[in-house]
């Protein structure tokens, strides 16, 4: 069976509803005992969740009852209902061992496949199956999309720019003045001042723009599911007081 809706790590608890799909047809002889596409029903009894050490989480699935595509529901042998009225079979049961890590927000993600066996014969009505067969679908490939949430990091930060270099002032040499002449003579021109035009600077390389980063973890991997132990408790009889007459 498919996990239809994930099982949120942070929210998780004994009590909270689990629904699968199954995947693939169940067969009694040479006929459709439940079709794929039919829906189970089940409760989280426990969860054990991954630690810094551990990379692994540990779920008690207690599976309730089957619904058929045509609203046929049947009662699984060993529910709760079943164990309120005292006695009955064992439970159908489901240990479901986890590779997740810590820093997932999810404990099973959508499309995590678990079996479930079951520890009693389970009677259906062969017409209510019949009829529940022409309205049962199989999930489609790519139906359960991963809820695994990816996180923004600090991402690359980019290069820092280069500063340019500083151009040279220009240089002036002040020319001659002239002498200013006589009756006699013409007086000199000066000359001008020579301008030695200093080197520019070189512009700055500007740097290059960081980039926004995400970490997405690893999807929750189901490594095993296997059939859960049933635990009977016995009834402690109560406890015998002695009373002793003439005392208060």
């Amino acid at each position: 069976m498919a996990l239809t809706r994930p099982v949120w790590a942070a929210k998780a608890k004994a009590g909270d509803p689990l629904y699968f799909e199954t995947v693939f047809p169940v067969t009694a002889g040479n006929r459709i005992g439940i079709p794929a596409g039919t829906f189970v029903e089940g409760t989280i009894d426990a969860i054990v969740a991954p630690t810094r050490r551990v990379n692994r989480a540990e779920i008690d699935v207690h599976f309730n009852q089957i619904i058929f595509a045509d609203g046929y529901a049947v009662t699984l042998p060993g529910s709760e209902d079943l164990a309120a009225q005292g006695g009955g079979p064992a439970a159908t049961l489901s240990a479901v061992t986890v590779q997740v890590s810590r820093n997932n927000d999810i404990l099973l993600d959508n499309g995590s496949q678990i079996e479930m066996t079951l520890e009693a014969p389970l009677a259906l009505d062969g017409a209510r199956v019949a009829q529940a067969i022409s309205l049962s679908h199989a999930p489609a490939p790519g139906q359960f999309r991963p809820a695994t949430l990816c996180r923004p990091t600090a991402g690359d930060s980019g290069t820092p720019g280069t500063p340019g270099t500083p151009g040279t002032p220009a240089t002036v040499i002040p020319g001659t003045p002239g002498t200013p002449g006589t009756a006699d003579s013409p007086g000199t021109p000066g000359t001008p001042d020579i301008v030695i035009p200093g080197t520019p600077g070189t512009p700055g390389m500007p740097g290059t723009p960081g980039t926004a980063g995400t970490v997405c973890p690893a999807p929750p991997l189901v490594i095993s599911s296997a059939p859960g132990v049933t635990v009977k408790q016995t009834p402690i009889p109560p406890k015998k007081t002695k009373v002793r007459y003439g005392q208060q």
